[in-house]
């Protein structure tokens, strides 16, 4: 990576123009950023609620707001302002792409 050219977030099966993987980039990107310990707590946090040890996880972030359950997320903005509808996305995409997401972001420190 050149001159601190932002990282687009790609993972193995995202579908390009589709709403949810669309949501999910906006996620990773703005609200996960470069802090890869971030994303290792979420991934915890999500891994509990996919196991069944929690029913749901839900957190308010920079840009968007998650409401994780066990097949199926919500991500919905912080600000009502912005316009933008709430997307549902499988959770175990939304665990995909967080993952590639981290391990990208740990290789750029590299």
């Amino acid at each position: 990576m050149a001159g601190g050219d932002p990282i687009v977030p790609e993972w193995s099966g995202k579908i390009v123009g589709d709403d949810g993987h669309d949501r999910i980039a906006a996620c990773l990107a703005l609200d996960f950023q470069n802090a890869p310990g971030w994303c290792k707590q979420a991934l915890s946090q999500i891994d509990n609620v996919i196991s069944g040890r929690e029913k749901g996880w839900d957190i308010a972030m920079n840009a968007y707001m998650l409401k994780v359950r066990a097949d199926e997320s919500e991500i919905l903005p912080v600000y009502e302002e912005t316009g933008e509808p709430g997307v549902i996305v499988k959770t175990a995409d939304l665990r995909g792409a967080l993952m590639a997401w981290s391990e990208r972001i740990a290789q750029s420190r590299d």
